[in-house]
């Protein structure tokens, strides 16, 4: 079983995928998955410049991706208490109901695995060493 499964079947595009992925990761500060989904993102097409502000938790440039990291920085943040202003901006950016749902899922089931990499203080491993994160820092 892997945590990011239930996403597979998603309306969300691969690099919209890893944009959510990456944003909660990036705002839960787990090193091991920001360094893991980095790389993933570049196997996706993710663009370099965008996935170097989702690693620094900034928006990424473009509007939908950045629609996209806001409201879900914007979930972890205030852990579900979505502002009506966030929600409206999110389905303005041409997103739907499904997408705030398949963005809560993506956020629980990282957020599962944020907090279990912190616990049990997962070394990262040598494939993803040269998208090494670390929290605090730009990229």
């Amino acid at each position: 079983m892997t945590v990011t499964g239930e996403l597979d079947a998603s309306s969300l595009s691969p690099v919209e995928q890893q944009t959510v992925l990456l944003a909660t990761s990036a705002e839960n500060r787990c090193e091991y998955c920001v360094s893991v989904h980095s790389a993933v993102a570049g196997a996706v097409k993710m663009p370099a410049e965008a996935l170097d502000a989702l690693r620094a938790g900034r928006d990424p440039g473009d509007p939908r991706l950045g629609a996209l990291a806001r409201f879900t920085r914007h979930v972890v943040e205030e852990r579900g208490w979505v502002d009506d202003s966030e929600l409206e901006a999110f389905l303005a950016a041409g997103f739907g109901e499904q997408q705030v749902l398949e963005v809560l899922t993506g956020v629980a089931l990282k957020t599962l695995s944020n907090y279990v990499n912190h616990i049990a203080g997962t070394p990262l491993d040598a494939a993803f060493q040269q998208t090494r994160w670390t929290a605090g820092t730009a990229a």
